[in-house]
Order: C-alpha cells, then structure tokens, then sequence
C-alpha cells in the first residue's frame, strides 16, 4: 500500500488512515465534492432515490470504521447510512453507499447545499494481520 500522508484532509496512526471529508447535496443529482473530499474522493454517483456510490481514489486494506451524518440546519431528523463496501484488500479504489433518508426513515434527496460530513478509518496495510 502506498504512503497516503499527503493528503490534506486525514492523518495516520501505524496502519490506520484516518479520512474527514464533506459531500453536499445537490437534490435528484449526485451528491457534489467539497473543496476537502477532491484530494481523496474519485467520484460520486447518484444510483437512485438518495442513494449514491463513493468511489476514492486509492485502495485499502479494510474498512475499520465508517460514518455519514447530515447537518442538521432543517431539523428535519434525516440521517444517513453507509453500507456496501467493496474492494477491500484488492489493488481496486475502494468504494462505499451512502443513503440519505427521512426521519421516517424512507430514502430521500438530500437538498441542494445540505452538508454530509463523512469519516472512515481504514486499514493501510496488512502489518500483524494473521
């Protein structure tokens, strides 16, 4: 795995990298980088109601930690959820959903300008992994 201590917006620990980044609503269209997520976010991909693929641009050794959270300027109780990662351990850029729901907890858009904080941990290397 490579050196990833260049990039702005995360720090590393021995194997761990951690990554702050921020995604922002853009309604029925893929969510939009901020100025922070460009360095290490490849693309977004909107693939259905509020439902949208994150690719970045370098692969890890495993997911540790993963977490998607809204602003809450609406007050609206929406929230997020991270789910189906893949391409752990593979030489392929690791990516990851995230679906924006309702406080009744049925998917929805996230408005245009809404703040989406996301944070990972992730595994650099295989260093005492048996």
């Amino acid at each position: 795995m490579a050196n990833r201590t260049f990039y702005p917006s995360q720090s590393t620990g021995i194997d761990v990298v951690y990554m702050q980044f921020e995604l922002k609503g853009a309604g029925a269209s893929a969510l939009t980088l901020s100025l922070d997520a460009s360095p290490v976010v490849a693309s977004v991909v909107r693939n259905g109601t509020g439902l949208h693929t994150v690719t970045l641009k370098d692969s890890f050794s495993k997911v540790l930690f993963k977490c998607a959270e809204p602003d809450d300027t609406a007050n609206d109780g929406s929230y997020c959820t991270v789910l189906n990662v893949q391409n752990e351990s593979t030489s392929s850029a690791l990516t990851f959903q995230i679906q924006f729901r309702n406080a009744g907890g049925t998917a929805a858009e996230a408005a245009s300008g809404r703040r989406i904080g996301v944070v990972l941990a992730l595994r650099n290397g295989n260093v005492g992994i048996t």
